[in-house]
């Protein structure tokens, strides 16, 4: 059985989606701050860095990065080109994998990075002052990155065309942290899509509720 260490609307929420989706066995193991904002120091001997979420495997080793454990998960079921009812990655030789890789480390490394600028801006400088500029220059670089991303989509209706990928619940997380995601939406109706065929499957609309998500 996995244990996932989360936090309800952190990005703990795809990998439990990916998880319940999976149909796998696991136990949600919630990391709440204490009152000055810190994380239980019980939870730095699991993870130093403290972060959410952070996964124990079956043989008790520790996992982090979301998009690393997204990308292991999914690998552990069926490949979506030759079961697309249940895959949830396309295997190590399809001509899908590489589509699959760069959009989850796009995700991952761009607009991911960007939102926890836009949230946390006085995390990235040593000057308080920056906190303002910081986060604005985010929240265009976020606008920035949504617009490559739906031209990309086109019509989808998921990444990889017909049949939904662990990138398509990554993206979907992310997409409900958007400054403005009603704008979002407005802009780009395939993004719109995208994220309401995601959160309208059944065990990810139970993870998304546990997680306060819209």
């Amino acid at each position: 059985m996995f244990k996932l260490y989360a936090r309800p609307n952190a990005g703990s929420a795809a990998v439990e989606a990916l998880l319940a989706e999976c149909g796998a066995a696991f136990e949600i193991i919630d990391i709440l701050r204490e009152p000055d904002g810190t994380v239980p120091r019980s939870f730095l001997q699991i993870n130093p860095r403290g972060e959410v979420p952070t996964l124990r495997l079956a043989d008790n080793s520790i996992m982090t990065e979301s998009a690393a454990m997204m990308i292991y998960l999914a690998d552990l079921h069926p490949a979506a080109d030759l079961h697309p009812a249940a895959g949830l990655a396309p295997a190590a030789t399809s001509p899908l994998r590489p589509r699959y890789l760069r959009w989850m480390l796009y995700f991952a490394t761009a607009v991911y990075m960007a939102d926890l600028r836009m949230y946390y801006p006085a995390r990235h400088s040593t000057d308080a002052g920056h906190a303002a500029a910081i986060k604005a220059k985010a929240i265009e670089d976020m606008e920035r990155d949504y617009d490559i991303f739906a031209e990309a989509l086109d019509e989808g209706p998921f990444i990889l065309g017909p049949s939904m990928s662990a990138v398509d619940i990554y993206a979907a997380m992310l997409v409900s942290w958007a400054p403005d995601v009603e704008r979002l939406f407005a802009r780009h109706g395939n993004i719109k899509r995208l994220y309401e065929l995601v959160a309208a499957r059944p065990v990810i609309a139970k993870v998304w509720a546990r997680n306060k998500m819209p």
